[in-house]
């Protein structure tokens, strides 16, 4: 006598389900669409941001916070010049004033780069919808912000050196210095994001060196060429907008809004630029083959778009 649904049963079959093995395409929910494993176009790059609900969240709810955070520190640092004039000492004398914010500034900044690592990682899965916001931890978030340091160092080796050596012996910008210099510029973002891209989606910082990252990029090609000076692109405009606030504001008005703004665009670019490495990624994922599943660090994913499910 055996008991209902037992194998032994001739009608066993009937209890008997096949569960299909889930692939690298199967780790999301049915309700998403994929990405094709083609190279991605540039103006659905820049649509990207705009189209899903915490993108938008994003560029619409932090960068007041930011704006908050970073304005009496730009003001500090281009009024008194601590490092480059006299007034130092009452730099130093307020410094500690500003620690608490400084700490808090770094906590929300390390926090937009969580999200941003989950929006390289979702493209790299081929997910056409923006990722969930990470949760609020601090054990995370300098975990993430070390992640993003380790890279900025790899790629500020291999051009910031050349770069600062050409800049220096410069008598005079013209065409071909500046050509060089933006060379060099783009060379280092290049680098920097495939390192990355590799510490993230492997889990480990350690992912993130020279042998890997030229490995990776020679494995891509030329293909890469486009995420690269869109990269170099969005790195020298944060780096021209930073110097303009320290040093080319003429009213302090004039400053608050200029602040505002360049925190909208700097989340927007980075924002085009992970999607933009993730996707190309997920075009050569059959030659790179970094991952099978989702990183732990970035689970959590979402059942849709928020406002147009797909």
């Amino acid at each position: 006598m055996t008991r209902k649904g037992d194998w032994r049963e001739s009608d066993a079959s009937t209890f008997i389900r096949v569960v299909r093995r889930r692939s690298l395409d199967d780790d999301l929910a049915p309700s998403r669409w994929k990405h094709s494993r083609a190279m991605p176009g540039l103006w659905e790059c820049l649509a990207y941001p705009l189209v899903d609900g915490p993108g938008l969240g994003l560029l619409v709810l932090f960068p007041p916070a930011l704006w908050f955070l970073s304005l009496p520190v730009f003001d500090f640092i281009a009024v008194l010049e601590p490092l480059d004039k006299s007034d130092w000492a009452l730099g130093l004398l307020v410094a500690p004033v500003f620690t608490p914010m400084l700490f808090s500034f770094a906590m929300t900044f390390g926090y937009l780069l969580l999200f941003l690592g989950r929006v390289l990682v979702a493209s790299a899965m081929g997910e056409n919808d923006h990722p969930r916001w990470p949760e609020w931890s601090p054990a995370d978030i300098a975990e993430g912000i070390g992640r993003w340091i380790w890279a900025g160092l790899m790629g500020l080796g291999v051009g910031a050196p050349a770069a600062a050596l050409c800049w220096s012996r410069l008598d005079r910008i013209d065409w071909f210095s500046g050509s060089a210099v933006a060379v060099l510029i783009i060379l280092t973002a290049g680098f920097a994001q495939m390192g990355l891209a590799a510490s993230l989606m492997l889990e480990t910082i350690v992912a993130a060196n020279p042998v890997t990252v030229v490995r990776a990029i020679g494995r891509i090609g030329w293909a890469y060429l486009v995420p690269t000076i869109i990269a170099g692109v969005v790195t020298a405009a944060t780096g021209l907008g930073i110097y303009g606030l320290l040093f080319h504001m003429p009213t302090m008005w004039m400053e608050a809004l200029a602040l505002w703004g360049f925190w909208v665009l700097t989340l927007y670019g980075g924002m085009v630029v992970m999607r933009m490495m993730g996707l190309t990624y997920h075009a050569h994922a059959m030659e790179l083959f970094w991952f099978r599943r989702r990183p732990r660090w970035a689970s959590g994913n979402r059942p849709g778009r928020i406002y147009a499910n797909s």
